[in-house]
């Protein structure tokens, strides 16, 4: 029974971290499509409404 909820453990956790890798993959893919795409334009708007947010 212990082996069984180790091993289930373990593909619990191998499955999260597949996952979040997967989620980071396609935020830094669409980021780079994004860049591509559009270039500095996209991020440079992106910055600067976020600072104007904070102030």
């Amino acid at each position: 029974m212990a082996t069984e909820t180790q091993h289930t453990d373990r593909q619990e956790r191998r499955a999260r971290v597949g996952l979040v890798a997967a989620a980071v993959l396609c935020l830094v893919a669409s980021g780079g499509i994004l860049w591509w795409r559009y270039g500095g334009a996209v991020f440079n708007d992106l910055v600067t409404a976020g600072l104007a947010w904070c102030f």
